[in-house]
């Protein structure tokens, strides 16, 4: 897209976690939506810039480096002081109601600062203080609806999209060369928070399921917590998975799913991504509480499936073989 004068510039501020930033993405298609010649970028914390880099209806995409270079009050004068669009920006949608959002939108100079209502801060700082409906309940329909606080409208609900192009990605290439005669399955057992994590013997079941049948399993994670949770399965004897545990980008991982004939996550970001990318995708929530919120519907994502009971791991992969069979592939 060309840069102009009369380009309106819209910066969406989400300074929250993986997936969070991937539900923005309804926020960035309606904005298209309204205004078919603006440019959209996303600013977001440092590890999560590819999360925003490959989403549909994303122009460019920023990062703020929370825990280093722009960490504290200092860090974030150096990052507005370096931001190519201060003084630039038509308007700034603060997500989550993060009062550091809220700082960045107000010393970049956003003509037109959107943010709900709740804190003093918000009060001072934006302009425009959103009230959320109540009859709104997931989390990516709130967020496209921000657009209601410069259109009047609601915003349109649409279902997320991130894109890949496997062919071009050399760690998907080399994955693929390497299992081409086998039925990939996916798994992501580990959250941030442990009563999300499927049980360790539920993950084994399923391990060994798939990999009686010739398939293969790629087991996807990041962190201290996925790594020790890999640890155990080792230890307890459960070795017929590839372990990509710390050894993608979320990119890599996006294109290495689209290998995959499904993926099996809990609740977390590599859930989200996986449906977002329209692979197959069958999403556990041990907090079922989390599934009104957070699930991806049926209406929107036919590729997947809910479970929020019945967690047994022959449940899961009866599951698994279902939205196999069923899916069709884009």
């Amino acid at each position: 897209m060309q840069n102009s004068k009369n380009q309106k510039i819209f910066l969406i501020i989400n300074l929250s976690y993986f997936g969070d930033v991937l539900l923005t993405n309804t926020l960035c298609q309606n904005i298209k939506l309204n205004y078919p010649e603006s440019k959209v970028v996303l600013l977001v914390d440092k590890p999560f810039y590819e999360a925003a880099k490959y989403q549909y209806c994303v122009d460019d995409t920023i990062y703020f480096d929370k825990k280093k270079e722009n960490k504290g009050i200092l860090g974030l004068l150096k990052f507005v002081i370096g931001c190519k669009y201060k003084n630039k920006i038509y308007a700034a949608f603060v997500m989550y109601d993060n009062d550091r959002g809220i700082l960045l939108s107000y010393f970049l100079h956003a003509q037109k600062r959107i943010s709900g209502p709740n804190k003093i801060l918000k009060w001072l700082l934006t302009d425009i203080h959103f009230e959320r409906k109540n009859e709104l309940v997931h989390m990516q329909d709130i967020n496209g609806d921000f657009i209601r606080a410069l259109t009047g409208k609601n915003g349109e609900v649409l279902p997320v999209k991130y894109e890949t192009n496997p062919a071009q990605n050399e760690l998907a290439q080399k994955i693929a060369q390497q299992f081409k005669n086998k039925e990939i399955i996916g798994l992501c057992t580990v959250s941030k928070q442990k009563e999300k994590d499927m049980p360790l013997e539920t993950a084994i079941e399923i391990i060994n399921d798939i990999s009686s049948k010739g398939k293969t399993v790629l087991l996807f994670g990041a962190g201290e917590e996925c790594r020790k949770y890999r640890d155990k399965l080792k230890a307890k004897g459960c070795l017929n998975f590839v372990d990509l545990t710390d050894k993608t980008t979320i990119y890599e991982m996006a294109n290495i799913m689209q290998l995959c004939k499904a993926i099996i996550s809990i609740d977390t970001g590599t859930m989200h991504l996986a449906y977002a990318s329209g692979r197959p995708t069958v999403c556990v929530f041990y907090k079922k509480e989390m599934t009104t919120k957070w699930a991806p519907r049926k209406s929107l994502y036919p590729h997947t499936v809910v479970i929020d009971k019945n967690y047994t791991a022959e449940n899961i992969i009866q599951n698994t073989k279902e939205i196999i069979k069923n899916y069709s592939p884009r």
